[in-house]
């Protein structure tokens, strides 16, 4: 049995197994489904289930080659604490009898490749419709709020059984589909966090496998999808849990002063209205001061504002802050300030209420001045040494990316779409994902360090790389990001579609190829 995987991110992937595409769902009373399936499951199926449909589920019993974790009659904790520890990221995941068109988007985020409709049949066998947001005894309802192909012609239905076994596995397909289209677009936690809000146990599990999930190298650190914190629960996203545990990690001023100043709608910041607006009264006088953008739920200093997810966000904006919001947001730009020495504001309501509460926590006093004509009097009575921002700024995305420092010698391009050189150019702004590409000297430093590089065996690459022709890769690779690949042949850059802790260790593409920086032949 051959398991390939397409592309992965965090637990969830697709893949195809033996030419069935997953996420799959096994419909059990399909016997060509079933034959296929019947060897990769190890225990026996709750009564009401064998009651219903008792030779299809035969399979049930045996043992095969596919990981089967048998989560039924799990509180939330055994439930994400079980698919943490027992899964096996090498082979297919089977998740058996439990699937439901409200829960399983969270299988699937989870890392679910295969599930059935065993669940769905058995809540028909009790007369229980089934939705997205919940179930509802069909007996009880006065119109059943669907038009799938079942609800459509229900009066060609001989039993209640038979119209609830197909509404309930049309709406469970449907979600699937769903769960698929939303993991090609890099969204499926957008649909786990909109189901979950109707389930208090959903809700539970999602936030323990956030707990545990902060430095996961499943989880890709960059997306080309725009990121949507609508809820305290999405400050929990790995990506952003990953984005403010660099952050003070990374940022590095080169001022001693600091100013304090509101985000705007429009993303990145620099080319805002409002943000352009204040500079240009500014004048001379914003030269050799460190920005630092306060938003909900972001920080961002002005040299990180191109980095994922600052760069590609979007948040309600109703002048209305929690005491959540203020405390989340004062806490993680505490550790920024208390490395400034004089720290201006220009912020009003909750942005001013952030700063202050940061500064109470940091130590730190700011001043705080609402007059644009005042506040550049007084950046001008400062001492300052101005610094070029666009050098700054890849200089953090490199440290934010790589983790090391590369010099260069100019920029070239209208921002955002900066081309950074030194006698040719070596790095670009990848605004799809908020981050850096690299090219040629560049490259070539990151694999003489070896920090996310990839050896491949002695083949010329075209296009796609698999993971079975890799030799090694940095374990600290995650999806999305920019890997070097190499051989004694050539060396070129990509990007990488699973972990580099899976690739040559599983089957499935683990590089698509952006470009050769030296070839031999």
């Amino acid at each position: 049995m051959r398991f390939r995987i397409e592309r992965q991110d965090g637990f969830a992937r697709i893949g195809e197994l033996n030419g069935i595409k997953t996420p799959h769902l096994i419909d059990l009373r399909d016997e060509k489904d079933v034959e296929f399936f019947r060897k990769i499951a190890e225990r026996k199926p709750p009564a009401v289930a064998e009651r219903i449909f008792p030779s299809s589920l035969d399979f049930l019993k045996k043992e095969g080659i596919v990981r089967k974790i048998t989560l039924k009659g799990a509180n939330p904790r055994e439930f994400a604490e079980m698919l943490l520890s027992r899964r096996d990221f090498k082979v297919p995941l089977y998740i058996p009898l439990i699937a439901s068109p409200q829960n399983l988007s969270m299988l699937i985020y989870a890392g679910a490749d295969i599930a059935d409709n065993a669940y769905t049949l058995s809540k028909a066998h009790e007369g229980v419709f089934l939705t997205e947001i919940g179930e509802f005894r069909l007996d009880e309802l006065r119109d059943v709020p669907c038009h799938c192909p079942a609800c459509s012609g229900r009066e060609e239905y001989r039993s209640e059984y038979e119209y609830l076994a197909d509404h309930n596995t049309f709406a469970l397909i449907r979600e699937l589909l769903l769960s698929i289209k939303m993991l090609r677009s890099e969204r499926l936690r957008d649909l786990v966090e909109l189901r979950v809000k109707s389930n208090p146990e959903l809700t539970a599990i999602m936030r323990i496998i956030d707990s545990k999930t902060e430095s996961s190298a499943f989880f890709p650190r960059f997306r080309k999808s725009k990121l949507f914190p609508t809820s305290e629960d999405s400050q929990n996203r790995p990506e952003i849990q990953y984005y403010f545990q660099r952050l003070p990690e990374v940022y590095d001023p080169t001022s001693h002063i600091c100013l304090l100043i509101p985000c705007s709608a429009r993303k990145p910041y620099l080319i805002s209205k409002t943000h352009r607006i204040l500079r240009s009264r500014l004048g001379r006088a914003i030269r050799g001061v460190n920005e630092i953008i306060i938003s909900s739920p972001f920080i961002s200093p002005r040299e990180l504002e191109l980095i994922y997810p600052a760069s590609l966000y979007d948040t309600p904006t109703t002048g209305m802050w929690s005491e959540w919001e203020i405390d989340f947001v004062s806490s993680r730009l505490a550790p920024l300030i208390d490395r400034f020495e004089r720290i201006y504001a220009h912020l009003h309501g909750g942005y001013r209420k952030v700063a202050e509460k940061a500064g109470e926590k940091a130590g730190a006093d700011i001043e705080f001045v609402d007059d644009v004509g005042e506040l550049k009097r007084k950046l001008e009575s400062e001492e300052r040494s101005d610094f070029d921002l666009y050098h700054e700024m890849f200089r953090h995305m490199m440290r934010y990316q790589f983790g090391l420092e590369f010099g260069i010698e100019r920029v070239k391009g209208k921002y955002p779409s900066l081309e950074f050189f030194r006698k040719e150019r070596v790095a670009r702004i990848d605004a799809r994902y908020g981050n850096l590409d690299v090219y040629g000297e560049l490259a070539v430093h990151l694999k003489e360090r070896g920090v996310f590089c990839v050896e491949i065996d002695e083949f010329d690459v075209r296009g796609t790389i698999f993971s079975v022709g890799v030799r090694k890769a940095d374990r600290n690779i995650r999806p999305n990001d920019v890997a070097v690949y190499f051989n004694s042949g050539i060396v070129g850059v990509g990007k990488a579609l699973m972990p580099g802790k899976l690739m040559g260790e599983v089957d499935g593409r683990a590089i698509e190829s952006r470009r050769k920086v030296i070839s031999m032949s």
